[in-house]
């Protein structure tokens, strides 16, 4: 996720100062990446499911009151599953988190590698 670079400006070194905004700004982009690890937590409204109830679609709302999409890929192999997704944060950039596919036990369905998100 693309970083700002705060400067100090009329308020000087308050708790507004460059330094503590941040170091700010790498805390909020952990935030936003772990909400983005069960973008159910987001879901705001309606949500489109498969036949099998996967969820595929969905308008997220961000806890500062962002809006933003999911775009769900319902697994084959594992009926009600999600295999991959997108998460969009919208803004100036509009920020996209994607979870590549996951790996699952052929068995079990749980899951036995889940790549990073990335961020873009």
């Amino acid at each position: 996720m693309p970083k700002r670079e705060w400067n100090d400006g009329v308020l000087g070194n308050t708790p507004l100062s460059a330094t503590r905004l941040n170091d700010l700004e790498a805390d909020l982009e952990a935030a936003l990446l772990q909400l983005a690890r069960d973008p159910s937590q987001l879901f705001a409204g309606a949500v489109t499911n498969d036949v099998n109830g996967a969820p595929v679609s969905a308008v997220v709302e961000w806890p500062d009151g962002v809006t933003g999409t999911y775009a769900g890929t319902a697994s084959v192999s594992f009926p009600g599953s999600v295999s991959a997704y997108t998460i969009t944060r919208v803004g100036t950039p509009t920020v996209t988190f994607t979870q590549p596919a996951v790996t699952r036990d052929p068995v079990t369905g749980y899951i036995t590698n889940r790549p990073p998100i990335t961020v873009s």
